[in-house]
């Protein structure tokens, strides 16, 4: 299928596994595989996008750049510049990636962004939700994928599809890809319906344990496993959700016309609800009046004879909103106060931003930071590594970059998730927000792994180096970590 190879990739992906399960079945011994795996590489942690969902987070491993970056803000969004309110002609302004529009993905991505399929033609892709760079030969589950998916989805049996992505990889292993993106949904399904913790979900772990025990045997047959750098990681973590808020009934309950999934329309729609994972949503004001700009806190504040804002905020469900004023900065507002996040300097076109990113409180600290702090990226994503809500500075400025943003993020608590009526079957677990055990996920490596910390967006970069591939200036993925042979 593909000339002789001297260096391979491959990326394996299991959709919603926690690092803390992770670790703990590699210590009880369930997982001897992957014990093998990393015995001479690494076991580690990174921190992944906002939000922290499917489809979306997998953006940064699959193109080095963040959802701002790419203007994918959420798995749903509606495009406030386009859309005017009528019923058919402005569907193609609203999105949804969790039903028929997930192909629209690839289109959706800004043209100047490449992936990994773009930059390695001698890919495959499997299972994936992103395929631009792969031709029909590359991505031989362009099909199978929407069938598994949808009969994991309705009858609660998702492990046909981790076993059918499972014999692809073996093919394309055999087959002589130089990089190979593999994703596994069955933990993600499972998680939802058990819980982070379930029996279905171990069960799902340890036969991608069985599987990556064949990978290995096959390269090591041909000669190349230790020319070979095997990546496993996840998307996103998970946790429990003990009770639902449905944001859109939330404002509905109030008088207020709202708009969400599914139902794709409604008569002057006074706002628009866009929920993920379910964990956070965007709140879009307005949303039948087409507009360049989005609203400040303030505005949206006043918009009606109640302060919604404050009574959103009031909710033991919601842990803060967020909303970008007219001069960039972003303003964050909790029960415990307001803060103001601010981007110093231009972006230097390399993931980096000259002069850092400054948290000052005004008359609070939401994200739990301990107060005002100014640093650069890096010293962010370091300094709240494990606080409460890691690297949310980074990740909220992140998403208002994305000129589909709503005009108003709202990020769940711990324990509450903001979608109940339309969730069939019911989640008893979820993903989306910027909480720890959302947003902490794990990095597991075939060969070793430096301090850290890293953003999942720094594995583009690292797999590109070991491919021998330059990777584009204009990613926002740090390429501290440079893989070498052993």
């Amino acid at each position: 299928m593909f000339p002789p190879v001297t260096t391979r990739c491959l990326l394996l992906l299991i959709d919603g596994l926690r690092p803390d399960l992770a670790e703990a079945e590699l210590a009880a011994g369930s997982l001897p595989n992957l014990a093998a795996l990393v015995a001479h590489g690494g076991v580690g942690r990174a921190i992944t996008s906002f939000p922290s969902t499917t489809s979306v987070a997998y953006l940064p491993f699959l193109t080095g750049c963040t959802p701002g970056r790419c203007n994918v803000p959420s798995i749903r969004w509606l495009d406030r510049t386009r859309y005017g309110g009528r019923w058919w002609r402005d569907r193609h302004a609203l999105r949804s990636y969790c039903g028929y529009q997930a192909s629209m993905l690839d289109g959706d991505i800004v043209p100047d962004v490449r992936t990994m399929f773009d930059l390695v033609p001698e890919s495959v892709g499997i299972f994936t939700p992103i395929a631009r760079g792969l031709g029909n030969d590359r991505d031989p589950t362009r099909r199978a994928r929407k069938f598994w998916g949808a009969l994991g989805h309705f009858s609660r049996w998702h492990q046909p599809s981790d076993d059918v992505a499972g014999g692809h990889l073996l093919d394309a292993v055999t087959g002589g890809a130089r990089f190979i993106f593999a994703q596994f949904p069955a933990v993600d399904g499972y998680t939802h319906q058990q819980g982070p913790y379930g029996d279905g979900v171990r069960r799902a772990l340890r036969k991608i344990d069985t599987l990556i025990g064949a990978v290995r045997r096959r390269l090591s047959a041909r000669g190349e496993l230790d020319d070979t750098l095997i990546l496993l990681v996840s998307d996103h973590g998970s946790a429990a959700v003990d009770s639902h808020l449905d944001l859109a009934e939330w404002f509905r309950a109030r008088g207020i016309r709202t708009l969400a999934h599914p139902l794709l329309w409604t008569r002057d729609p006074e706002v628009a609800v866009m929920v993920a994972g379910n964990g956070s949503a965007m709140v879009y004001a307005q949303p039948q009046v087409p507009r360049e700009r989005r609203w400040p806190l303030a505005r949206l504040r006043e918009r009606t004879d109640r302060d919604l804002v404050a009574a959103l905020v009031a909710e033991e469900a919601v842990a803060f909103v967020a909303a970008e004023e007219a001069d960039g900065a972003v303003r964050v507002l909790s029960r415990e106060g307001e803060a103001e996040i601010r981007r110093l300097g231009n972006s230097d076109g390399n993931g980096g931003r000259d002069g850092g990113i400054t948290y000052r409180p005004l008359s609070g600290d939401p994200l739990e930071v301990g107060g005002a702090r100014t640093a650069c990226d890096r010293a962010w994503l370091e300094a709240t590594w494990d606080a409460s809500y890691p690297d949310a500075a980074y990740q909220l400025l992140d998403q208002f970059r994305s000129s589909r943003t709503g005009d108003l993020l709202v990020i769940a608590r711990a324990g509450y998730d903001f979608r109940d009526r339309f969730e069939v079957p019911e989640h008893r677990a979820g993903h989306g927000s910027l909480t720890r055990d959302h947003m902490q996920t794990p990095l597991w490596a075939s060969h070793p792994l430096p301090a850290g910390p890293f953003r999942t967006v720094d594995l583009f970069p690292a797999m590109l180096h070991w491919l021998g591939v330059d990777a584009p200036a204009d990613i926002d993925g740090d390429g501290r970590w440079l893989p070498a042979r052993q």
